[in-house]
C-alpha cells in the first residue's frame, strides 16, 4: 500500500463534509497530484531561491537549535515507515523524547518574527499535523526496534532567518534586504520556536483517514494501468 509521507497528512486527514465521503475534495487532488507523480515522475514545483537556501543552510539551523537549547543536535538520518506513513524529521532528540524541523525563511518579509504569525504559519502549512506524524512514525520504529514503547508528548519547528548566500541571489535581487539588515538583526532575534503539544486526536485522524486515502490512491492508479 502506499505510504504518504509526514510532510503531506495535513491535506490528507480532514474531515470530509458530504453525506458517505470518506475523504476530503482536497485530499482527493493532494492524492491525484502524488500518483502523477508516481506513474509519470512528473513535479509542477522542483524547488527555487528559498528552498535553496533552506537546504544550503539546513546544518546551521540545527546545530544552532541544539546550541540554544544547550543541547548538541545534528541532521538526523533515517527514514521511517509504518503500514500508513513515511518520514524523516530533522531532529530526533531520544534524550528529551522531543522532535523538530527547521525552517529557514527567506527574508525580514517572510520570517514569522511574533509569536501569534509564527503559529498561524506553521497551521497555515501543516507543520504541526507533520510532528504529529512524525510522533507516530518513530514511536512504531522505536518499538519495532529495541522492543519499548515511547512517547513523545511535545515536538517544535524553528524557524531561522539568516542571510542570504549571496550565490543564491540574481543581480535583481536587493541585497542590502536579504543580506545586510539581516545581519544587523541580533542572532537570538532571529529564531522563533513555536511549541507543539501532543494532541492525540490528531494522531487519531492520521490511523483513521490514511487508510482511505491509501484505498483511493489504488483505486485511481489501478484504473489507469
Amino acid at each position: 500500500m502506499k505510504l504518504f509521507r509526514c510532510s503531506g497528512l495535513a491535506d490528507l486527514i480532514g474531515n470530509p463534509k458530504g453525506k458517505g465521503e470518506l475523504i476530503t475534495v482536497t485530499a482527493k487532488s493532494e492524492i491525484r497530484r502524488i500518483a502523477k507523480e508516481d506513474l509519470f515522475g512528473f513535479r509542477s514545483f522542483k524547488g527555487n531561491s528559498a528552498t535553496k537556501k533552506g537546504n544550503q543552510l539546513e546544518d546551521m539551523a540545527i546545530e544552532l537549535s541544539g546550541r540554544f537549547r544547550q543541547r548538541q543536535y545534528k541532521k538526523h538520518v533515517g527514514r521511517v515507515n509504518t503500514d500508513l506513513i513515511t518520514g524523516e524529521c530533522d531532529i530526533l532528540d531520544l534524550n528529551n523524547f522531543e522532535i523538530g524541523d527547521t525552517k529557514c525563511t527567506w527574508d525580514i518579509g517572510s520570517h514569522p518574527f511574533f509569536e501569534d504569525e509564527a503559529l498561524e504559519k506553521t497551521k497555515k502549512a501543516g507543520y504541526d499535523i507533520q510532528i504529529h506524524g512524525y510522533f507516530n512514525a518513530y514511536e512504531e520504529w522505536y518499538k519495532k526496534e529495541f522492543g519499548k514503547e515511547i512517547r513523545f508528548e511535545r515536538g517544535f519547528v524553528d524557524y531561522w532567518l539568516f542571510p542570504c548566500p549571496v550565490e543564491l541571489t540574481n543581480d535583481w535581487d536587493d541585497r542590502e534586504q536579504l543580506i545586510d539588515m539581516v545581519e544587523a538583526i541580533p542572532i537570538e532575534k532571529r529564531l522563533t520556536t513555536v511549541v507543539i503539544e501532543r494532541d492525540e486526536s490528531i494522531i487519531e485522524r492520521i490511523k483513521t483517514q490514511i487508510p482511505h486515502c491509501q484505498n483511493y490512491y489504488e483505486t485511481i492508479v489501478s484504473k489507469y494501468k
